[in-house]
């Protein structure tokens, strides 16, 4: 629906009721209307304001409408429809022949009135994309076709010879061609059959005009693909009327022609996008693959991609779980996940694969996107390897911090023992007790060695185990190294949540966050200040939260989304690799968790502290 309210209207009728009416119909549509009652006031605002288009009310008295008409064609380039409750056929065809764009009898419905005011409109700006041509061997009567059409917008070639107008069908795009079947140069038959043979006739429509009441010569006329045929003398709203159907219906067939070739464009777009993913694809119908990418056939090991063509879905992923399998027969859902895939070659790749189901044309079509990580997986074991071998490097450090103060004990005590001894000063009861303390600290040597031997497993069963038993194991390891630095850690455990997962994995997480914190408290260069860390886990909603928080100052903006990507360390080459970060975030992400971190203050005995918090959040109905 057309909506331009810089397009003025001028309504000239007496009657004002018919007048006010159309007003009202037509600003439905946001036109901008004047109206006029009188010659008078008519002739006054043609003089001074310019208009898009008139409608104008021929049944004044006398010789007032074609004075006014002739007003309108004399001051203004307005486009002109007449309406008039006498339906004169002279009276039209004069008009017609006059150029204007319609004629409208009052006595209709206005609905309907309006609809073909609007659709005129409407036309008038696509007409400016359309040409046509005629072709007649008088001058006179080109002039009048020309007059005629030319209001309309469109824009208008002659030509009086068959050879000028063949050389203007070579040099413009035209939409419709008026064709003189008694042109001087040649037979107007002959000429539409060169046309046809020069395959020009699938370009354009013809309206074949003659002078001649002959059924045979109609016959042939339109065999040899004129699409419609009037003859002369022919009736001039006839004419408009037959050439704006034929230019509205080649305009159709180019539109048509236009998004067949958008439609073929992006079919073969769709088709090179298809083989040129870097993954493999494959579409499947009824679960019958109807189609895949040349990355697809490579993958399995295939040298042609129709001998994976109408092969069943699980006769290619015939590899993947149970579990994956009823994802790939699920037809609502969309998946992703990763499995594996073995090739024809029994070659067998780690993949990621995104399973998604469109409805087309009434018919479900399934799209699987497969990515080999095979490499990617493996450089991820390097990784947690590399990762693993930095944290046994820490692990020293904590072993030296552990045993430095119960070693000591043991030395001083054994050394007190065999001192009294070697003097006979050797008292019972002291023995005893020397004795029991080095007992107990051989005791405490040993479950320091069970706590990093249970670390240090390569254990990749999963199991159920307590959150709040797993941050207490990772400070066993790693408590004796914080106290020699004064490091204070607060535990606060609001809930006992159990998950499910590979612990040592988590104490590895945890680990790496408490000594990231630790060693910012170290390098703190604020005396006397208090060192602390906060480890705390809470419920919320259908959540568990792991926050451990510290107060060193928090991480600089400028580095604060970058800690988690590999390799990225502010510490100096011998400190660090920049891969404990990454690698815990990997491992909460495998663990279905997410990790996040951000600088903010916390509380502990109503003294306000800021520093990094990371938290670890895991989904309880997981």
């Amino acid at each position: 629906m057309l909506r331009n309210e810089k397009f003025k209207i001028l309504i000239i009728d007496s009657n004002k009721d018919f007048n006010n009416e159309l007003c009202e119909k037509l600003q439905e549509y946001r036109f901008e209307i004047v109206q006029c009652f009188d010659e008078q006031s008519c002739i006054s605002f043609l003089e001074k304001t310019d208009i898009n288009l008139v409608l104008l009310n021929i049944d004044f008295e006398k010789d007032i409408s074609q004075k006014i008409f002739n007003l309108i064609n004399n001051k203004t380039s307005a486009k002109v429809i007449l309406l008039s409750g006498e339906d004169t056929i002279d009276k039209r065809e004069e008009y017609f022949a006059k150029g204007i764009l319609d004629y409208h009898l009052t006595y209709k419905k206005i609905d309907h009135i309006v609809d073909d005011i609007v659709d005129s409109i409407n036309t008038l700006e696509t007409n400016k994309e359309e040409t046509i041509l005629v072709i007649h061997n008088s001058k006179e009567t080109c002039q009048t076709i020309y007059n005629m059409l030319i209001p309309r917008n469109y824009i208008i070639l002659t030509a009086i010879t068959a050879k000028d107008g063949l050389e203007m069908l070579k040099d413009y795009e035209i939409s419709l061609l008026i064709l003189d079947m008694e042109i001087d140069d040649i037979d107007g038959l002959a000429f539409l059959e060169g046309l046809r043979d020069m395959y020009l006739l699938n370009q354009f429509f013809v309206l074949a005009i003659s002078n001649k009441d002959n059924s045979s010569l109609v016959r042939e006329t339109l065999k040899s693909g004129a699409k419609d045929f009037l003859r002369k003398p022919f009736s001039n709203e006839e004419f408009l009327l037959k050439s704006d159907i034929l230019v509205n219906s080649s305009r159709s067939r180019k539109t048509i022609i236009s998004q067949k070739k958008q439609i073929e464009n992006s079919l073969n777009g769709f088709k090179e996008l298809l083989d040129s993913t870097i993954g493999a694809m494959f579409i499947f119908e009824k679960n019958v693959c109807v189609n895949c990418n040349y990355e697809a056939v490579k993958m399995l090991g295939y040298k042609y991609k129709d001998t994976l063509l109408n092969k069943n879905i699980f006769d290619i992923f015939t590899d993947v779980s149970p579990e994956h399998k009823e994802y790939l027969l699920d037809d609502k859902v969309d998946h992703y996940f990763e499995d594996t895939i073995l090739s024809k070659d029994e070659k067998v790749y780690q993949v990621q694969v995104k399973e998604r189901n469109i409805l087309h044309e009434n018919r479900i079509i399934k799209i699987i996107a497969l990515m080999d990580v095979t490499d990617v997986k493996r450089h991820e074991k390097i990784l947690s390897q590399q990762t693993k071998m930095a944290s046994m490097g820490e692990m020293i450090g904590n072993i030296a911090h552990q045993w430095r103060q119960p070693l000591t004990a043991i030395s001083i005590a054994a050394g007190g023992i065999k001192l009294n001894y070697e003097f006979d000063m050797e008292e019972r009861d002291q023995t005893i007790i020397e004795l029991d303390n080095i007992v107990e600290n051989t005791k405490f040597l040993s479950s320091t060695i069970e706590s990093f031997q249970n670390f240090l497993k390569v254990n990749k069963v999963t199991s159920k185990f307590s959150l709040q038993s797993t941050c207490q194991k990772t400070l066993s390891i790693i408590n004796a190294n914080l106290k020699s630095h004064s490091i204070r850690v607060i535990e606060n455990y609001a809930s006992e949540t159990s998950i499910r997962g590979i612990e040592n994995e988590l104490i590895q997480v945890f680990l790496n966050i408490i000594n990231n914190a630790a060693d910012k408290l170290k390098t703190s260069t604020e005396k006397q200040a208090e060192k602390i860390i906060k480890i705390s886990i809470t419920e919320k909603e259908d959540k568990v939260i792991i926050s451990i928080h510290d107060n060193g100052n928090g991480i600089p903006p400028e580095i604060l989304s970058k800690i988690f990507e590999p390799y990225f360390t502010t510490k100096h080459q011998s400190q660090g690799t920049g891969l404990g970060l990454y690698m815990t975030h990997q491992i909460i992400e495998k663990m279905g968790g997410k990790i996040t971190v951000k600088n903010d203050a916390f509380q502990i005995e109503e003294k306000e502290y800021f520093g990094a918090n990371f938290s670890i959040a895991f989904s309880l109905n997981k």
